[in-house]
């Protein structure tokens, strides 16, 4: 049984393509052939597409679920995993986040820094540098257009993922309180 995990956790296909596949793909590598939260949850899909109300649809799909071994503890273990996997996505983010912004913010930002330094400089020498100190402005005012490009590319990446991330991460706890709730 093939597992569409887009389906499961972006039915309306309204979270963020890219943030999407990359949580969907960790999530998918820790999957295992068990039975277990992704394929219970796929179940009660399947049977909410039936009309069937949400307790009805919890209990069906772990009394079959249990003739195959599955208990209540190692459903919300199972689910658990998973919140830990987007837990280490989330960090690795984060991480990758901050290499973006010191290479392409704060590299930039003390590249800023040098030049204008040197523009004190040769404002202090004769008339020849100030050609010079011309051109190093324009590289300064450029640098200030790719520092804001950069920091909205990287703001809307996170705030893109952000919202994958707490759509996903939601969508386990609140079938964590169902499994709780109805089993």
């Amino acid at each position: 049984m093939t597992i569409d995990l887009n389906k499961l956790f972006n039915p309306n296909n309204d979270l963020d393509t890219r943030s999407t596949n990359a949580l969907l793909k960790a999530i998918g590598d820790g999957h295992s052939s068990d039975f277990d939260y992704l394929k219970f949850k796929q179940s009660i899909q399947s049977l909410s597409a039936m009309n069937m109300d949400a307790s009805a649809a919890y209990k069906a799909a772990f009394a079959t679920a249990s003739t195959m071994g599955l208990t209540k503890d190692r459903l919300i273990k199972s689910a658990n995993k998973y919140l830990g996997i987007l837990s280490n996505e989330s960090v690795s983010f984060s991480d990758a986040l901050k290499s973006q912004i010191d290479a392409n913010v704060n590299s930039r930002e003390s590249m800023i820094s040098q030049l204008e330094a040197r523009i004190a400089e040769n404002k202090s020498k004769i008339k020849e540098l100030e050609q010079q100190i011309s051109l190093f402005q324009q590289k300064i005012d450029n640098v200030d257009s790719d520092i804001e490009q950069a920091q909205l590319k990287i703001n809307t990446a996170r705030d893109k993922f952000k919202k994958s991330f707490e759509t996903i991460n939601n969508t386990i706890k609140q079938d964590i309180e169902h499994i709780n709730l109805y089993l």
